[in-house]
């Protein structure tokens, strides 16, 4: 599916229901129970505003953007290699030597985005949101391997393909794509949302291996609001105040084949939860197939001693492959006196130093990319090379307008120390600065390579900028 029916589809459903759901909001129509607990980032309050006291007509659209440079700069050995033939005088047979040249090389990548937030509400009963990107990006080393990794990330089987390249040359590369875009319908204690959303779960801060859906690297240079969504129908159903029956269905593609009408239910991955709460404990409980996993996996959250502790963890049975368990711990805490502070821990048995076909399929990614085989492997789930790790995170305002952070992460088998200290500057109301550094240091001696391994010698350095309009 293209992103322009992509988006005619969402236009035409919202024009289809809007006019019902703000005539049975006319008409008397009852409101949407809303459970009592703290709103959640992937269920947004969507009451209706007025324009005035006087009860005027509800304000049905609104738009907002945003503008965001990222400056990414880093260094690389390139190696050549040249093959020089020679005849053995001796013998007169020829032979071949292979000499090896290696050489310093600077990456660089700016990337300069302008998202565009249409939004439609039918009164408290329908909203239409669509955040469309624009983005240009400029490099060095366009067109190779690691920048199509890095910058444009696999949309291998989605359901739909809701990007355009329409320049990708040596020089630049300028994209189009909806970062998302989904109708949210509420009906008395039922939601419905269908599109592409963010779909996150776990209340881990660094480390979620419940987020199967949309894992990403607490490594990963952008945050999670800029991970690509998931194209899926959510169902939820709210029983008693801060209870949540949910079902998420995420139809795949299989071998990427771009006919809609070709999609194998034996890929769709398919989630059921239940959350509550118990006076100051959340928890969750979550179960389904997942790119041909079995999982299921459990998450709690309580206030501890003016902090609050949470944990969760992860039980997968691939078909075919061994059956593997992931968790993650952690406490965070708010000082009296400003600071910040939170650890956290995480386990991965299925990290790929101790399965080799994980890390088999991992390397043929990176080499060949992606292919069915490889994405039965690879999808869906957080992939470290190790199984046992900490990580720490300090925040303090300097000043009311200066912010800075650490966050650090030790790899306990690979022996490797991960830092990425930065600063945020709010320069206006509605603008940021930031600038920071990943780096990572060898601890000692160890028989597995780190997952930090390409940042002990070349550190990555970021420099952004992100206004609100």
């Amino acid at each position: 599916m293209s992103l322009l029916r992509y988006i005619s589809a969402l236009i035409l459903l919202a024009v289809l229901a809007t006019p019902a759901f703000v005539g049975a909001q006319t008409n008397g129509g009852s409101k949407a129970d809303m459970p009592d607990g703290a709103a959640s980032p992937d269920r947004p309050d969507i009451t209706e505003t007025k324009k005035d006291a006087n009860d005027e007509e509800a304000k049905v659209f609104s738009f907002k953007a945003q503008f965001k440079e990222l400056f990414t700069y880093t260094d690389t050995i390139e190696r050549s290699f040249a093959v020089n033939t020679y005849i053995d005088e001796s013998t007169g047979e020829v032979g071949y030597s292979v000499k090896e040249k290696a050489r310093n090389k600077s990456l660089f990548a700016n990337l300069m985005r302008l998202r565009l937030s249409p939004e439609i509400k039918g009164g408290e009963r329908f909203l239409l949101h669509v955040d469309l990107d624009n983005e240009i990006i400029s490099s060095d080393y366009m067109k190779s391997r690691e920048f199509d990794q890095y910058w444009r990330p696999s949309d291998y089987n989605d359901f739909a393909d809701l990007s355009c390249e329409p320049v990708y040359d040596d020089m630049s590369y300028y994209r189009m794509k909806l970062h998302r875009a989904y109708a949210k319908i509420l009906l008395d204690k039922f939601t419905a949302t269908i599109g592409r959303q963010q779909i996150r779960f776990g209340s881990g801060r660094l480390w979620n291996p419940l987020d199967i859906l949309n894992p990403i690297s607490p490594t990963y240079v952008e945050g999670p609001e800029d991970q690509k969504g998931t194209d899926a129908l959510r169902l939820e159903y709210y029983p008693f105040d801060k209870t949540e029956l949910g079902l998420i269905i995420d139809p795949k593609r299989m071998d990427n084949d771009e006919d809609i009408g070709k999609l194998n239910s034996d890929n769709t991955n398919v989630l059921a939860r239940f959350k509550t709460s118990l006076y100051e404990t959340e928890i969750a409980l979550m179960g389904g197939r997942v790119s041909h996993r079995l999982v299921g996996g459990a998450d709690a959250s309580t206030h501890l001693l003016d902090g609050l502790l949470r944990g969760s963890v992860l039980y997968a049975k691939p078909d075919p492959g061994r059956e593997y368990a992931q968790a993650s711990a952690g406490y965070e805490y708010n000082f009296s006196f400003g600071l910040y502070f939170l650890i956290e821990y995480f386990y991965n048995e299925n990290g790929m130093n101790y399965n080799s076909n994980l890390a088999n399929a991992y390397e043929r990614f990176v080499m060949e990319g992606m292919s069915e085989a490889i994405y039965r492997k690879l999808a869906n789930q957080l992939l470290t090379w190790n199984q046992h790790y900490g990580g720490i995170a300090l925040g303090y305002d300097i000043t009311p307008l200066v912010r800075g952070e650490l966050f650090s992460i030790y790899d306990f088998q690979g022996k490797g120390l991960y830092a990425a200290p930065s600063l945020k500057y709010n320069i206006v109301q509605n603008a940021d600065l930031a600038i920071g550094v990943m780096k990572a240091y060898r601890m000692g001696i160890s028989r597995t390579p780190t997952d930090f391994e390409s940042l002990i010698n070349h550190p990555y350095f970021f420099f952004s900028l992100v206004a609100y309009f």
